[in-house]
């Protein structure tokens, strides 16, 4: 198995964002997580892999809520 670089991973999140057919926006976290996988970057159920600490130098996780407050899901943005 090939060691995977912290700067692969960054830059595979930058590349992500830069798809985003709008600025500042977030990425599904489900949705990141399948597409990291599918990559060949992360391995589902891995923790303190170098995506962990790409997604953690480069991302805050961002709460949406309905009008009313009510949880609906999270994304990662850019910081």
């Amino acid at each position: 198995m090939k060691k995977i670089k912290v700067e692969w991973c960054e830059n595979w999140i930058k590349a992500q964002f830069k798809k985003l057919p709008f600025e500042n926006g977030g990425i599904y976290t489900g949705l990141f997580w399948d597409k990291a996988e599918k990559s060949g970057l992360w391995v589902r159920g891995t923790y303190g892999s170098p995506m962990s600490e790409a997604l953690e130098k480069l991302t805050k996780v961002e709460t949406v809520h309905d009008s009313e407050g009510n949880f609906l899901y999270n994304v990662f943005k850019l910081v």
